[in-house]
């Protein structure tokens, strides 16, 4: 395989892309902030074409001065957020961020038999999280899901608009609410409260497997007919790109969401997926076929910023850098829950901000803990743990996770997810060869200069 290899990590707060050499060895890194635009009563959307726009100015600035072509695009970015095209294509609705409050309302109504069955049929905690809610929102406000309308996720969208099948990557489909984990096909009580049928979900597409090429005129040259694949959720494929998918391997990934993350190599019992769900934890399709992901997810990230801008921090590390004299118990930060709205901070006499920080930092640490036990009955004790994400940069939050994480390593890989991206679209552009494991670690290991 000769040319470039591109990963592109589409997140809530920036979107990157990796640019790698057919040996694996690294070119670089490069990112701009993902937009959005902030709306009355904490909603946050935006629109396909600026997030389209943001993915191919990245990608452009990763490739000036570079004369290579293009091999293959990897695209992984943030789930349930995403649009629905008409039969022509055209997006037809805003991009609504998973974290908007809307549908939670119109969730609340929907049928009594529906609501039971939904964590068991879907593996997901009955919350307006999920796609389902943001489009019975959308409907109730004016969407029309005209004949031939489908729904794309955030990274199968951008591969669509610049060349690929419209496709349904199930890891991504998981997190819609529309999807059966019992059969891997679109659950029809969800449809039939859309009003729509079961091509509403294209086809089935697996992370590593081709999903058409670069044709749209606005992407760069070097990009022209490289390969397409949607690698999928964010978070499995960071765990993917880190190594960390193994049967024994616990990943936590720690960016805006934190989550814990576990692979098991089944599909889990209706049983099984009631007792995760109840307890508030997700179950989906793992970007490896024939897997389970086991993801249990807090806002500790979100803590983190939000603590930050209340005492006035611009720079965590300022704070972090005074933790040797820290009293965490003159505060108290809650938030760290899925369902939490906001992030309350109690001070007792004498606090200070680096007492606030360490508090957060303890309490989000907690939280882990606490997730792990949720999560232990199905996946059972890990072997080995591997962490990553931009809030390990900070000594306070490598030694908290730490202490709750016993073993725990922090990952080599430099951006994981878009690591993960760039392997899986490889793969698929030369042709599935071996094992993606094995063609995984021929990349991760570069070939020395």
């Amino acid at each position: 395989m000769t040319g470039l290899l591109l990963g592109v990590d589409l997140g809530t707060s920036d979107t990157k892309v990796l640019v790698l050499r057919a040996d694996g060895s690294r070119i670089g890194t490069w990112r701009r902030p993902t937009v959005w635009r902030r709306l009355p009563g904490r909603r946050v959307e935006t629109e396909a074409a600026t997030l389209l726009d943001g993915v191919l100015g990245v990608v452009s600035d990763a490739l000036a001065g570079l004369d290579e072509p293009v091999t293959s695009l990897g695209l992984t970015g943030l789930a349930e957020s995403g649009v629905v095209i008409d039969g022509a294509g055209q997006p037809g609705s805003p991009v609504i961020a998973w974290h908007d409050p809307r549908g939670a309302e119109q969730l609340a109504r929907t049928p009594r038999e529906f609501r039971d069955a939904f964590g068991v049929t879907t593996g997901l905690p009955l919350h307006q999280q999920w796609t389902i809610a943001k489009l019975l929102w959308a409907t109730d406000n004016g969407l029309t899901l005209a004949r031939g309308s489908r729904w794309l996720n955030v990274p199968e969208y951008i591969a669509f608009a610049l060349g690929a099948d419209p496709v349904a990557e199930p890891s991504l489909a998981s997190r819609t609410g529309m999807l059966d984990l019992e059969t891997g096909g679109p659950w029809t009580a969800a449809l039939d409260l859309l009003d729509v049928g079961p091509r509403f979900v294209p086809e089935r597409r697996y992370a590593g497997e081709p999903a058409g090429t670069v044709r749209n005129p606005a992407a760069p040259k070097q990009l022209q007919g490289a390969t397409i694949s949607v690698a999928g959720h964010d978070h499995p494929v960071a765990a993917f790109g880190a190594g960390a998918v193994g049967r024994d391997d616990l990943f936590n990934s720690c960016g805006t969401a934190d989550t814990l993350l576990r692979a098991i190599p089944r599909v889990v019992t209706a049983a099984e997926r009631r007792l995760l769900t109840s307890a508030r934890v997700e179950v989906g399709r793992h970007i490896l076929p024939g897997t389970t992901l086991v993801n249990a997810p807090s806002r500790a990230g979100l803590v983190l910023k939000r603590v930050l801008a209340a005492v006035g921090a611009a720079d965590p590390a300022d704070l972090d850098a005074h933790q040797d004299g820290a009293d965490a118990t003159r505060a108290t930060v809650t938030g760290s829950d899925v369902e939490a709205d906001d992030v309350v901070i109690g001070l007792r006499e004498g606090a200070t901000p680096i007492d606030v920080w360490a508090a957060a930092v303890a309490a989000n640490a907690a939280y882990t803990a606490e997730l792990l036990a949720r999560i232990a009955p199905v996946a059972g004790p890990y072997g080995r743990a591997v962490a990553a994400g931009g809030w390990l940069r900070l000594d306070s939050v490598r030694t908290s996770k730490s202490a709750v994480l016993p073993g725990l390593t922090v990952s080599t890989i430099d951006q994981p997810g878009a690591f993960g991206a760039a392997v899986l679209a490889a793969w698929a552009a030369a042709g599935s060869p071996g094992t993606v494991a094995e063609f995984s670690d021929r990349l991760r290991r570069p070939v020395p200069a």
